[in-house]
């Protein structure tokens, strides 16, 4: 009989044993398991959050998907375009006209680089991975949609209040604009983007990651990226602008319609490009921008004849400097009038030191410094150099 108990007792303990065993192997197989799915999860690549990186520069969305030969090659070819488009826009000897080519092929790679870094993201994830993306908002699609227009990403997550008040303040920017300091009011919008972008995030229904240190470092970057874009304003203000050729009509002579005081170098609506380096010297035969003797927030643009100490006489449609007729090409190809108090024939101007004497190519229907004398180095604002508008105008300046 006590064999018998102690038998049984042993099949019990064995039996207890086996379960404890087959427990221990679930439990190592739900763990297994699990950290199969965190390690997948690490791999899972964001498919909105690559478009993003993507509107950055073309290439980094397929790098951060994974394609990094893709993305390297993208990132080459965007930046020899942008660096070409620069070139033509801003070298002095560049052909603006060669931009009308590679432009639309810089904008057509930009548009087409955001589907493929989307479609690169989503090759790597699993069939699993992409229903549970699609079930739910997307956090990133919001952030995407936010930095196309503030507000919109709020509403693809149905928080309508959020939405219509940042639209509202993002037209109030915009609005801004016209009345104020654009360089400040640009500044506010960058920080307002960036952070309706966070915003949209956070408040999203979901989100795959567990910390919030991606999207603060996405936030950072399109604050960065905005900032940087709006560097235009100080390149304006030191290195290059942009000017216009007012459409008027300087005088009626005889009944007959006269032009612009550079004309037919430079006509009513031409748009040309103004260099403003601080080390710039003026040269002879240059055409350059500067402020008003009369009114120096206003500006003339006029072609440099004389420096400071030549004497400048006009007489036989020419220009004589210091006694001797000009041997410039650009200068003897145009005809020039004695008129006005300086420099008239007969009485040659000595150029005060510091300063140039200026002409207009249209010699009878300028005001320059035949009236009004020299200008000082200190108010010449830059050279220009280049039409880029319109169309049938476009080239270098001589």
């Amino acid at each position: 009989m006590l064999g018998k108990r102690n038998k049984r007792r042993g099949f019990l303990f064995a039996a207890e044993k086996k379960e404890r065993l087959v427990m221990n192997i679930d439990k190592g197989n739900i763990w297994i398991m699990n950290k199969t799915l965190q390690d997948n999860t690490s791999v899972f690549k964001e498919p909105w959050l690559a478009v993003v990186l993507s509107m950055f520069f073309a290439g980094i969305g397929q790098v951060y998907s994974g394609r990094i030969r893709r993305g390297a090659i993208l990132i080459c070819i965007q930046m020899s375009l942008f660096s070409c488009i620069a070139w033509f826009v801003f070298g002095l000897t560049g052909d603006i006209r060669m931009v009308a080519a590679i432009l639309p092929l810089s904008v057509f790679i930009g548009f087409w680089n955001l589907f493929d870094a989307y479609e690169c993201a989503k090759a790597n994830n699993t069939e699993d991975f992409e229903i549970s993306r699609k079930r739910n908002k997307d956090p990133w699609l919001a952030v995407f949609l936010s930095k196309l227009i503030p507000g919109l990403g709020q509403m693809y997550i149905r928080k309508w209040l959020w939405g219509i008040i940042f639209v509202a303040i993002f037209i109030a920017l915009l609005a801004l604009e016209e009345r104020n300091n654009i360089v400040f009011v640009l500044g506010l919008r960058a920080v307002f983007q960036a952070f309706v972008c966070c915003h949209a995030y956070v408040f999203s229904p979901t989100h795959r990651e567990t910390s919030k240190k991606l999207i603060t470092i996405i936030t950072v970057i399109i604050l960065g990226y905005d900032l940087f874009g709006y560097a235009a304003f100080p390149i304006k203000e030191y290195f290059v602008e942009a000017y216009t050729i007012p459409k008027r009509l300087a005088l009626f002579n005889g009944g007959r319609r006269t032009y612009g005081a550079m004309s037919p170098t430079l006509v009513a609506n031409d748009r040309m490009l103004v260099r403003k380096p601080s080390t710039y010297t003026p040269k002879r035969g240059d055409i350059i921008v500067f402020r008003s003797p009369e009114d120096q927030a206003s500006s003339y643009i006029m072609r440099v004849i004389a420096f400071g100490g030549e004497s400048v006489e006009i007489k036989n449609m020419a220009v004589y400097l210091n006694a001797k007729k000009t041997q410039s090409p650009i200068l003897q190809n145009i005809k020039y009038v004695s008129i006005g108090r300086f420099g008239r024939e007969g009485e040659p101007y000595i150029v005060p030191n510091g300063s140039v004497f200026v002409l207009g190519d249209n010699s009878n229907n300028s005001k320059d410094s035949r009236f009004y004398g020299a200008i000082p180095e200190g108010d010449i604002i830059g050279k220009a150099y280049k039409i880029y508008w319109p169309l049938k105008r476009i080239g270098l300046l001589r």
